[in-house]
């Protein structure tokens, strides 16, 4: 391929959780792409670019030394890409090398980092792109890094992934972040003829096929469960619930409605909660319709896919 290619960084650490599964999934998508290649370092290959990454931003900042800190050696790729959630030089060390470098940030915003992290992060590295998933995202960052191109790109999922013709066994799944005191009516009021799945999944094949089999999956935005960020985050959570062909139950952000044209969810009724459950179970046929229409909107326009092409473009006129 050589100096034409587009390389993407694979994350080679915290492989034991499920973000980093959601990520990979990314990535095996970008990688389908015969214009991309894969970069994958040995244990100690990483280790020695994080320890020469290390020692020359200290020497770096004790000198007064601008960034970014990496070696003279090029990359052979016309550009490199990394999946990151969070500014973490580790996930990402063949940036010690030079040349063009671009992430996309899953989760830019508190608790997890301050724009300063973010902006500290990006000129070390010597980041040309970052793609992030909320234009509120990009509007704040712009604002602080004149010399990176930051771009809107919303999150997705792979249709691959995920069953959708799985039989439906589950009435109700809850898992990761839940909205306590909603949980608690559910869980307390529920007719035990309805099947309520809840808590956190460690494996992510279980957590796959508990979602294909589920009629309705609860989900909420980080801005109501946690009260942790003020940006009404659209997560992949969403997408994965529709390529599993279940019915998104809980609120719908701004952004996706946006996106879709419509609103592709059913509002909780948080004052009655299992009542409307059970209302929703017993005329479900009623809502085929509409788990079928976000299902062809989500395959027409809003997989890892479509993401990739959108930021493949933007990579390819920043040239």
């Amino acid at each position: 391929m050589g100096n034409s290619a587009i390389g993407l960084v694979r994350n080679q650490t915290d492989g034991d959780t499920n973000s980093f599964h959601d990520f990979r999934e990314f990535e095996e998508a970008i990688l389908q792409d015969p214009e991309v290649e894969p970069i994958e370092r040995s244990y100690l290959v990483r280790q020695f670019s994080s320890l020469v990454f290390r020692i020359q931003r200290r020497l770096g900042r004790r000198f007064g030394l601008k960034p970014p800190y990496h070696l003279r050696y090029g990359a052979k790729q016309s550009a490199r890409l990394a999946i990151l959630s969070g500014p973490s030089f580790r996930r990402c060390t063949d940036y010690i090398l030079r040349g063009r470098k671009a992430a996309y940030l899953y989760d830019p915003t508190h608790p997890w980092v301050t724009p300063e992290q973010v902006v500290t992060f990006v000129e070390d590295v010597g980041l040309e792109i970052l793609f992030v998933p909320h234009p509120t995202f990009r509007d704040r960052l712009q604002a602080v890094l004149p010399a990176c191109k930051v771009c809107f790109i919303p999150e997705a999922a792979n249709p691959e992934d995920y069953s959708c013709d799985a039989e439906k066994t589950i009435d109700i799944l809850a898992f990761g972040r839940s909205l306590i005191p909603y949980h608690n009516a559910l869980d307390a009021g529920l007719s035990s003829s309805i099947t309520y799945k809840h808590g956190r999944i460690e494996e992510r094949e279980d957590l796959k096929k508990a979602m294909a089999a589920a009629r309705i999956i609860l989900n909420f935005p980080r801005s109501i469960t946690a009260k942790t960020t003020d940006v009404e985050m659209l997560t992949m959570r969403y997408f994965q619930t529709i390529a599993s062909k279940a019915l998104i139950l809980g609120h719908c952000p701004a952004l996706m409605r946006e996106l879709f044209g419509y609103d592709p969810v059913v509002e909780a009724d948080l004052e009655n909660p299992f009542e409307q459950v059970e209302q929703i179970l017993a005329n479900f046929n009623d809502y085929q319709d509409l788990i079928e229409r976000n299902y062809e909107t989500f395959i027409n326009g809003h997989t890892f896919q479509h993401r990739w092409q959108q930021m493949k473009q933007i990579l390819l006129e920043s040239q």
